[in-house]
């Protein structure tokens, strides 16, 4: 068994990986704690006590013998163990495998008491997996309750209000059978933990169905998973350039009955995501097979969301997303009422036909076409779980580049405008520190200290994460928003949800030389949904704060009006973390 590539830097809690790769730190620690008879662990301090402990209480049940041994300290055996569990149990996730979980053999013939006592059975072991289990078979009237806006928050463990918040979603809920029995699906994300995925398909009932899976971030335990589970397909995503990053949260369900659903996230597929992090979701409605006959545009959105997505998912240049890409072009999406945002890596240049095409421009474009004027004193608001290296000062990328495109709206060009000011929600050290996981909830914000020593000058910009009207204040964003709304007439002009982080490389920034067409370059792929007053609810504003005319007000993810930071509040930096 070869030692983890990731050492005693390792974050993971799987079983699969701990099945397969040896850590070296974690045996010598459970060695001493097994020949100590102790209950708690000697663990140094230079490592997180709470992961660490993770980790051993997963050895404990994956190495049970191991555990309850009091003799001489020795390196503890690690049986041979298949790296998948049999289709017929939920393979490993996160959580031991319940041994009395109901299999597929189960006899149809069992009478109704057998029945129901399995039922019962069944939902205690969903809750070993999963820790918000909401009733299954609701999902479709909630996400009809949600129109128009079809946007949701994660539910967070640590705050039993959203579990019954109507806006609060499970991953469970999103695989759940009222919105259609799921043949088949593509799972597009930068991490994924592929038995905890695998597991909320076995809850889901879809756990034999085909699934591609496209990742970014390097996963030992994808790369042979097609050996055990042959429905599965996982292929990494090659990126252009060391620094970029296969960023999107995206999938596509296909359903039964030949329709399908698409999917827009910020969360990860791991356990720590869905667990006490602030992720948001759109999901779009049904999208209806087309008739066989119908005409190749027809199905189209008023937004181009067919076309737009249809256009990104052709980028990846895999033969494994054609037939997707088909049937995407035979359904009907003429219920869509948001824009596609997508970026791709590369240089892009403006067209004739359909504009900027990705990124910034992208959305600059679409503002100054279809955005109601808009006071330039309104600033705009970005939310991100990460920033990126900025420039010197907020001219350099974020006015020039990225603002300049935000502050568009349909006014005639030619007035002189004014640069609106930019308002950016990152969690301080004190928001982070008083977290539901306490230091360790920033684990999902990735900034660091020398970047954040290079912009001194955004810390005026800084505003608190709040989000107590929601019932997350504790539960650090890793969603990502930008807007501009007006406190005083109380409401809100456009809202993008995306994966996308303030960055460069997310976003986008233009070459500077004049004596060709403006460039802009992007590094990763990111994907998200603009929501346009005039698409969704046919008016120039969202509601916000309460409903307005029968039109339910937009579910912001955060309190406003918003909160600066004080004179002696900092970003939470992820070298806090590591030191």
């Amino acid at each position: 068994m070869q030692e983890c590539p990731y050492t005693d830097k390792c974050y993971r809690k799987n079983p699969i990986h701990f099945k397969e790769y040896k850590h070296a730190h974690l045996d010598a620690i459970y060695a001493k704690g097994c020949a100590a008879g102790s209950a708690e662990y000697d663990i140094p301090s230079k490592y997180s006590n709470e992961l660490i402990n993770q980790q051993l209480k997963l050895l404990e049940k994956l190495f049970p013998k191991a555990a309850k041994e009091t003799a001489a300290p020795e390196k503890p055996a690690k049986p041979s163990v298949a790296l998948v569990a049999p289709s017929s149990a939920p393979p490993a996730c996160s959580k031991p495998v319940p041994k009395e979980l109901p299999t597929a053999s189960t006899s149809r013939a069992d009478d109704n008491s057998n029945l129901a006592k399995k039922q019962k059975l069944s939902e205690r072991n969903i809750r070993d997996y999963i820790p918000v289990v909401v009733e299954k078979g609701r999902m479709a009237a909630k996400l009809e309750r949600a129109a128009p806006y079809n946007m949701f928050l994660t539910a967070i463990t640590d705050s039993k209000p959203t579990h019954q918040e109507p806006l609060s979603i499970t991953l469970q809920e999103i695989l759940d059978e009222s919105l259609g029995e799921i043949e088949s699906s593509v799972q597009i994300n930068f991490m994924i933990d592929i038995g905890w995925l695998l597991g909320h398909y076995y809850f889901a009932g879809i756990l034999d169905k085909p699934l591609l899976v496209l990742y970014g971030d390097e996963s030992p335990e994808l790369l042979s998973i097609g050996k055990f589970k042959p429905q599965v397909t996982a292929i990494r995503v090659k990126m252009p350039t060391p620094f970029a990053t296969s960023h999107t949260k995206l999938m596509l369900l296909g359903y039964a009955n030949g329709g399908m659903r698409v999917v827009i996230s910020t969360a990860n597929l791991y356990e720590d995501d869905w667990h006490n992090r602030t992720q948001g979701l759109w999901i779009s409605p049904l999208l209806p097979a087309l008739p066989e006959d119908a005409d190749t545009s027809a199905g189209e959105s008023p937004t181009g969301f067919k076309q737009d997505l249809m256009l990104y998912l052709v980028e990846y240049k895999l033969s494994q997303l054609q037939p997707w890409i088909a049937r995407l072009r035979k359904s009907d999406c003429s219920a869509v009422n948001v824009f596609f945002i997508g970026s791709v890596p590369g240089g892009h240049r403006e067209s004739a036909v359909r504009g900027h095409p990705w990124g910034c421009a992208r959305l600059g474009s679409l503002l100054a076409k279809h955005a109601t004027p808009i006071d330039d004193r309104i600033p705009v608001v970005c939310q991100s779980s990460s920033i990126g290296s900025l420039g010197a000062n907020v001219q350099a990328w974020i006015q020039q580049d990225f603002v300049n495109n935000l502050r568009k709206d349909s006014q005639p060009v030619g007035r002189l405008r004014q640069m609106p000011a930019l308002k950016m929600i990152y969690p301080s050290f004190g928001n982070v520190s008083r977290s539901h996981d306490g230091m360790l909830g920033g684990g999902c914000l990735p900034y660091g200290k020398n970047t954040n020593d290079k912009q001194p000058w955004l810390k005026q910009h800084l505003q608190q994460w709040k989000s107590g009207d929601r019932h997350r204040s504790q539960a650090m964003p890793h969603i990502k928003s930008y807007t501009r709304f007006n406190l005083e007439e109380q409401c809100i002009y456009w809202f993008v949800l995306t994966s996308a982080n303030l960055s460069k490389a997310a976003w986008g920034s233009f070459n500077k030389n004049s004596n060709i067409q403006p460039c802009l370059r992007i590094a990763n792929y990111e994907a998200g949904v603009l929501f346009l007053p005039r698409f969704v609810t046919g008016e120039d504003t969202f509601p916000l704060g309460n409903a307005r005319d029968g039109v339910p007000a937009f579910p912001l993810p955060y309190d406003v009006p918003l909160t600066p930071y004080g004179p002696d509040d900092t970003p939470f930096l992820m070298d806090y973390l590591q030191g």
